[in-house]
C-alpha cells in the first residue's frame, strides 16, 4: 500500500527500518525444488492455524518442557516480517541488521495489529509452540525486545536496537531484568525493564504523546517479560492516531538468518494491496520453494471474520 507522509517526521518513521539487503550465496535459483527435510503441511492445515493463532488472546505463554512463562509470541499470534523484493533471499537478515546484531519483525493478533502495512507481501514464523503442534521445525529462542509501536531502529547499536534513542536523559541506576532461565534468557532483554519502568503510566510519562509520530523516545519491554505483553497491549489504544503504526520485535542476528526457511508456514499478501505485491509474493515463494520448503501464499485481510485465506489464482507454484 503506498502511504501518504504528512511530515519529515512520519516519512522517517515509515521508512527507518528498512534496510539495504546484499545478495546471499545461497540457493536464489527460482526453478530448482529440492526435497524439503520436513512434512509439509497441508495448504488446509497452514490456514486453519494461521487464523487459530490471529483469534488466539492467551496471555500465558509456557515453554516446551520447563513450563517456564515466555511472552505472548510463544503461543499465540504471528510473528511476521513485510519487506521487499530483489536479488536476495527475503527471510535472509540485511548487512545492515547484522552489523547492528537486530533484526525487525512484527507480531500480530486480534487485539493488537496496523490498519495497513509497511509492505504488501512478507512472510510468517511458526514459533516454537506451533511447531510442536504440527511436529515441524519451530522458532524457539532469539528475540530479544519488543516495541509497542515501529521505534525505527535501523542505525540503533544500542543493545541491538532495544537500547533507549533520541534526547532522554542516562538513569545511573540499572535495574534487574526478569530472571527466569527459559531458553531464550541469553536474548531477552528490555530497556524498560533496565531502567525499572514497570507499567502502563510510567510508559506513557517516560515516553511522552508520540503525536508527532517520532517514536524514538519509547522503551523496550523485555520479550519475555509477559508483564511487558500485557501493558504493550494496554499502551497501543492510548494512541488511537498511531494506529496505522505496526509494533516492532528486535531478533538477535547470531547468523545469516538462512535457517529461518524451515520455520515460515507461509507468504502473506496484503489483500488491500494485492496487485502491487503480488509479484513479490510470488518470488517469495519460488525462493522458498528453491531452497528446500513449499509454502502457500495467503492473503490477509484484516476486515476479513478469517483473516487469512487461500486463493489458487495468487500461487506461483502448485502446493501440497
Amino acid at each position: 500500500m503506498k502511504m501518504i507522509c504528512t511530515s519529515l517526521a512520519l516519512c522517517v518513521l515509515l521508512y527507518g527500518c528498512a534496510l539495504t539487503q546484499s545478495k546471499p550465496s545461497h540457493n536464489l535459483d527460482v526453478v530448482a525444488t529440492p526435497q524439503a527435510a520436513h512434512r509439509v503441511q497441508s495448504t488446509d492445515e497452514v490456514v486453519a492455524s494461521l487464523n487459530r493463532l490471529y483469534n488466539d488472546d492467551q496471555n500465558d505463554c509456557r515453554e516446551i518442557g520447563t513450563l517456564l512463562p515466555r511472552g505472548h509470541y510463544y503461543c499465540s499470534g504471528l510473528l511476521i516480517r513485510a519487506t521487499s523484493d530483489g536479488d536476495y533471499l527475503p527471510w535472509t537478515f540485511s548487512p545492515g541488521a547484522i552489523a547492528q546484531g537486530g533484526a525487525a519483525f512484527s507480531w500480530i493478533r486480534k487485539d493488537m495489529h496496523p490498519s495497513m502495512m509497511l509492505s504488501p507481501s512478507g512472510f510468517i514464523l511458526r514459533t516454537a509452540k506451533e511447531g510442536e503442534r504440527y511436529g515441524l521445525p519451530g522458532y524457539d529462542a532469539g528475540l530479544i525486545c519488543f516495541y509497542p509501536f515501529d521505534a525505527s531502529t535501523s542505525g540503533n547499536m544500542r543493545h541491538n536496537g532495544c537500547g533507549r534513542q533520541g534526547s532522554k536523559p542516562t538513569t545511573q541506576a540499572v535495574y534487574p531484568q526478569p530472571d527466569v532461565p527459559h531458553r531464550n534468557a541469553a536474548y531477552a532483554w528490555g530497556s524498560c525493564e533496565d531502567i525499572g519502568i514497570r507499567t502502563v503510566a510510567e510508559w506513557v510519562e517516560y515516553t511522552g504523546d508520540l503525536q508527532a509520530g517520532d517514536t524514538h523516545s519509547q522503551c523496550s519491554w523485555n520479550v519475555d517479560s509477559q508483564a511487558g505483553w500485557n501493558n504493550a497491549l494496554a499502551i497501543a489504544p492510548l494512541y488511537p492516531s498511531l494506529d496505522f503504526i505496526w509494533n516492532e520485535l528486535i531478533m538477535a542476528t547470531v547468523d545469516d538468518g538462512y535457517a529461518l526457511k524451515d520455520d515460515i508456514p507461509a507468504v502473506f499478501l496484503y489483500a488491500p494491496s494485492r496487485e502491487e505485491g503480488l509479484e513479490a509474493a510470488r518470488n517469495f515463494q519460488r525462493k522458498l520453494a528453491a531452497n528446500g520448503n513449499t509454502v502457500p501464499i495467503v492473503r490477509l485481510d484484516y476486515q476479513a471474520q478469517q483473516p487469512f485465506s487461500f486463493h489458487a489464482e495468487d500461487q506461483a507454484i502448485a502446493g501440497p
